[in-house]
């Protein structure tokens, strides 16, 4: 701060000094010493803005005051004249501290949109690979699929000849486990890239909740987990597809029980935005990690050991498809929060 306003504040000193010398060839330049003051006030408008711009003027009519009604100046004109003298310099210092402001701003502002066309550029870059990526990958899958059908299928043969018991037995259940875990991967993945939005219509999502907590309850794996609907009325009406609203939020009640763990607590919370229906759906899990959030609905990501992060990135691309939202969060007790926005039905 002294740094920046240092060389006004020595211009301020030496132009005083000049104005109260008693020397001749000094005291004879008054007029000219009284303009040398808007420098100091220049600068100061530039580099404080409308806030350096009047105090750098104030101090300069605290200095100039003594000179012009106190002590006895030919050189400064009548009352009048140092009234306007003071007045101009308050003038200049608003006015430069005004126009540096427009400046800074307009600068800021440039910058801005600068740096939202270079996003959107990157952006529109990284959506045209990964559009050429998922093309070709879903090809890709397509393909795999068709010789993995047969993999899968003589090894179902070739295991009824072997019982669990015996070694080549063993490893044909592996074989068939992993093949069937493969298909899947290709199966979701396909749903991904494959994603359409379907027909939109009104529906109930606080039906769908309360269904999907329905199917959680009969889960052969997590039907210890307790899950409980907060909602203020009897129904929320919303727009979309309801198949795939309820395929979006069984996934994210497994995946909230698969954190949980056994004994935890799933909360299905709903309420009106604006013009949307919201559905908050947070867990007691560990919660999101900071990588987790900046990863949310990225393909192939994810914190658990067998994990694809489609579910996830299906999930968003759904509801994304249906002019709502899917955004990450973290819940008041430490879990992770996931919170589902749709266009309200009218």
């Amino acid at each position: 701060m002294i740094k920046k306003y240092s060389l006004i504040m020595f211009l301020l000193v030496v132009i005083t000094f000049l104005h109260y010398s008693h020397e001749t060839s000094l005291h004879e330049l008054h007029g000219v010493y009284k303009l040398f003051f808007f420098l100091p006030i220049i600068l100061g408008g530039f580099r404080g803005g409308k806030v350096g711009g009047l105090l750098v003027s104030m101090a300069v009519g605290i200095a100039f005051y003594p000179h012009a009604f106190i002590t006895d100046c030919s050189s400064c004109g009548s009352t009048l004249d140092k009234i306007i003298e003071l007045a101009l310099y308050l003038g200049v210092g608003l006015l430069t501290g005004t126009l540096s402001d427009h400046l800074l701003h307009a600068r800021n502002d440039l910058q801005h949109t600068l740096e939202e066309k270079s996003a959107m550029e990157a952006e529109l870059m990284r959506s045209t690979r990964l559009a050429a990526v998922g093309q070709l990958s879903a090809g890709l899958a397509h393909e795999i699929r068709n010789p993995l059908a047969s993999i899968q299928g003589s090894a179902e043969v070739l295991a009824d000849d072997f019982d669990s018991a015996h070694p080549k037995g063993r490893m044909l259940k592996i074989l068939l486990d992993e093949a069937k875990r493969l298909n899947n991967v290709l199966t979701r993945f396909l749903e991904f890239a494959r994603s359409e939005p379907g027909d939109r219509a009104s529906f109930d999502l606080l039906g769908e909740v309360r269904d999907v907590v329905e199917m959680i309850g009969h889960h052969p794996e997590f039907n210890s987990v307790s899950c409980e609907v907060r909602a203020d009325r009897d129904s929320y009406p919303a727009m979309g597809n309801r198949g795939q609203i309820r395929q979006v939020l069984l996934n994210l009640a497994l995946n909230s029980a698969a954190a949980s763990g056994p004994q935890g607590v799933i909360i299905f919370q709903l309420e009106d935005v604006g013009t949307s229906c919201c559905c908050h759906v947070s867990d007691t899990g560990s919660g999101f990690t900071e990588e987790a959030l900046e990863q949310f609905g990225t393909p192939f990501y994810s914190t658990k050991a067998q994990g694809t992060g489609l579910g996830l990135a299906t999930s968003l691309k759904i509801i994304q498809d249906q002019g709502g939202s899917l955004v990450p969060g973290k819940a008041a007790g430490g879990g992770a929060l996931v919170t589902i926005k749709l266009p309200a039905a009218s």
